[in-house]
């Protein structure tokens, strides 16, 4: 495996930050692609650059987010600690099994999620903080996402927005300002984790982080000037994307 690329590194950590902020991804879903392929960072240690980009971008959204009002911290709680959990399992998870084994799971869970936005009907724009949802389905829902958020390294936001959307009723907008603290306070247990194992080198998640603040802070104020089907019809073409560009690098 050459090196990384390390000129690429801020540039790609710039990128992910936005997205965190304007969509509340986490900036996982394409940060670990980007880091692979333009970046040419090994896949585990991307992982584990990815996990420090996305607390990082999601401290700052989940500040903006909630001056905004739209942070619901009953939901994020819930979800972040169910997501502890589960990201200390799919952390171990993730040590035995190969490169390929990793990348169809990612795809796979691609997948899911733009299915689940393309069902999500109702994207209402407002929702007080502290709204009613199914304490006992969301902290499944945190469960299983924080699993991936151990397995993969990204945030699991591209997954957990359209959960939160069509399995808990919750706003489009709500949705993303609650989904970065799940992402914040699942990553935190995972972090540990993926540091001991030896997955976060750290040159390659300096440079990273590097340009992630800048990216995070203009995500936060283009997202909440921007209408919520734009928001909606932005995160769903970036994951038919990745779904393409994923699904040919498995299989071709």
């Amino acid at each position: 495996m050459d090196d990384p690329i390390l000129w690429a590194l801020p540039i790609i950590g710039l990128i992910g930050g936005f997205l965190s902020g304007l969509l509340g991804l986490g900036g996982g879903v394409v940060l670990l692609p980007l880091l692979t392929w333009a970046g040419n960072v090994p896949l585990k240690l991307a992982t584990g650059a990815t996990l420090v980009q996305v607390i990082l971008a999601a401290a700052i959204g989940v500040i903006a987010h909630y001056r905004g009002g739209m942070v619901d911290f009953r939901l994020g709680l819930v979800l972040g600690i169910a997501g502890i959990a589960g990201g200390i399992v799919g952390s171990f998870l993730s040590v035995p099994l190969s490169t390929q084994s990793l990348e169809f799971i990612f795809l796979f869970i691609v997948g899911i999620a733009i299915v689940l936005l393309f069902i999500s009907q109702e994207l209402y724009d407002i929702h007080p903080q502290g709204g009613k949802f199914n304490k006992i389905l969301g902290s499944a829902i945190g469960f299983g996402v924080g699993s991936l958020t151990g397995l993969l390294g990204v945030g699991g936001g591209f997954l957990i927005i359209p959960l939160m959307i069509y399995c808990l009723n919750i706003p489009l907008r709500v949705a993303i300002g609650s989904s970065l603290l799940f992402i914040l306070i699942s990553s935190l247990g995972t972090f540990v984790v993926k540091f001991k194992i030896g997955h976060v080198h750290l040159l390659t998640t300096m440079l990273v982080i590097s340009g992630s603040v800048i990216g995070a802070l203009l995500g936060v104020y283009v997202s909440r000037r921007t209408q919520v089907k734009f928001l909606q019809l932005a995160l769903l073409t970036i994951l038919v994307l990745i779904f393409i560009t994923a699904g040919y690098k498995v299989f071709f």
